[in-house]
């Protein structure tokens, strides 16, 4: 499967997903009720879900980002000593 493939699947799910909670807040006022109640109890484990989540997404970031730049890095030191024995020769 290609990548414009997968986000497209993705937009798909996003889109699904928006329109079932459309449905249940318009729909099932009660199940809302009851969800927002417990949702009062775990609301700091959710919080501490999403700032796991966050840092964690944060570090894989950082992590690509470095093994980009060290290729480059290794690419251009190959660069400039070739350019280095072309001018001594």
């Amino acid at each position: 499967m290609s990548k414009p493939q997968r986000f497209r699947l993705g937009l798909l799910y996003g889109a699904v997903f928006l329109l079932g909670a459309a449905y249940s807040v318009f729909q099932h006022q009660e199940a809302i009720n009851w969800l927002t109640d417990s949702m009062k109890e775990i609301f700091a484990f959710l919080l501490l879900l999403i700032l796991a989540l966050v840092v964690d997404g944060s570090f894989r970031a950082v992590r690509s980002v470095r093994e980009l730049l060290n290729g480059a890095s290794l690419a251009a030191l190959g660069t400039l000593q070739t350019n280095l024995r072309l001018r001594r020769g």
